[in-house]
């Protein structure tokens, strides 16, 4: 009797341990009811309105662990912009992260003090895993202390120009090297100001609250823009997988390639053959993707440096599966009846994203995730 009484848990396990479990089946269940409901949504749904695009996982953190659930992503064909309905049901931001419920838990804890490091210790060891940091505390209530913002007027532009590419930043004592944040610059087009041209209207858009980019960028959009199945997206990118993405989210949408880009990685290849990288600039510069493909098929093998010519065909390869990225927008857009008048190519995107660069790269600087 005595060695059974020694090898029994205590109470504090015992109760540690139903908890754990009850976590796990509270998980499972809510992962359950989560898709049952998007189920029924994608059966009952306006058919005519929304379309399915494809499911995606998510997670969201709950007082009683970590949900991950799928749902499905639909296009809304009267305003071209990708929607979950599961999220819009729920009336919760299904990029946020963090239930509702355990948002106000967190919220309450802060309240009582003495601090947001101390309610980020308490809160972990109540729920037996690291929710949210001091910092997400603290973010969280000045989330609810700010004032209801003030209503912006939304504009109207028939033609939206994005410049999209990625921020790569060093981070300091993390256990990753650095981070990339997705950023786009949108206007409305150019306009003179004395000798210098600008852009009209400028808004920078950096993608901080995971989730999907194009979900992210579309909600802000939307919250500056009256936007419908009239609106036209010009995405200028470097070629990148994430930002090629852009054509599936909007409802009209022409991605280009960048022309700086693909000009620098052409004269890495062929700068030491003057005639054929000046067939080929040409070519690029007037934006005529037959003759500029035509050209870098011209090149022999012989005359690239063998120790470049597996990139050689794998970027010939790139060429051509954006071929009609390679092509200028304003044909596109001049076939649709929009006067293209003033417009200009696409090719800010690097040098916006020089000077954004020069503030957090120089000197060797390295950042906090903050």
């Amino acid at each position: 009797m005595k060695e059974c009484i020694t090898t029994m848990p205590t109470l504090k396990e015992i109760e540690q341990c139903f908890f754990r479990t009850f976590q796990e089946e509270f998980a499972k269940a809510m992962k359950q009811l989560l898709e049952t409901l998007d189920q029924q949504i994608l059966q009952q749904r306006d058919r005519t309105r929304y379309r399915t695009k494809e499911q995606r996982e998510t997670s969201v953190n709950t007082v009683f662990g970590t949900v991950r659930f799928k749902r499905w992503l639909f296009q809304d064909r009267q305003t071209g912009r990708y929607v979950y309905l599961l999220d819009r049901m729920l009336q919760f931001e299904g990029r946020g992260k963090v239930s509702p419920h355990l948002e106000e838990t967190a919220i309450a804890f802060v309240s009582q003090g003495p601090s947001y490091r101390d309610s980020a210790r308490r809160l972990e060891q109540l729920l037996g895993y690291p929710v949210l940091s001091h910092e997400g505390i603290r973010q969280k209530l000045l989330e609810r202390a700010e004032q209801p913002r003030k209503v912006v007027e939304r504009r109207s532009a028939r033609v939206l120009f994005v410049e999209a590419d990625g921020l790569y930043t060093k981070l300091q004592r993390s256990q990753r090297r650095g981070m990339e944040n997705g950023m786009a610059i949108v206007h409305e087009g150019w306009e003179k100001q004395g000798q210098r041209v600008r852009l009209k209207n400028k808004q920078h858009y950096l993608h901080t609250d995971g989730g999907d980019f194009w979900e992210g960028f579309g909600d802000f959009l939307a919250e500056r823009y009256e936007m419908d199945e009239n609106t036209w997206l010009v995405v200028n990118g470097d070629g990148a997988p994430w930002i090629g993405e852009c054509e599936a989210y909007f409802h009209q949408c022409i991605y280009v390639l960048d022309r700086f880009h693909v000009a620098r990685e052409l004269k890495r290849f062929l700068g030491h053959l003057p005639k054929e990288w000046k067939t080929v600039r040409q070519a690029l510069a007037k934006q005529d993707a037959d003759a500029l493909l035509a050209a870098v098929e011209a090149v022999e093998e012989e005359e690239i440096p063998e120790e470049v010519r597996e990139s050689w065909q794998q970027y010939k390869r790139f060429l051509r599966q954006h071929r009609e990225h390679l092509r200028d927008y304003r044909d596109i857009l001049r076939k649709k009846g929009i006067d293209t008048s003033g417009m200009r190519p696409m090719r800010s995107a690097e040098a916006q994203m020089r000077g954004f660069a020069k503030r957090t790269k120089r000197g060797g600087y390295s950042w906090s995730v903050r």
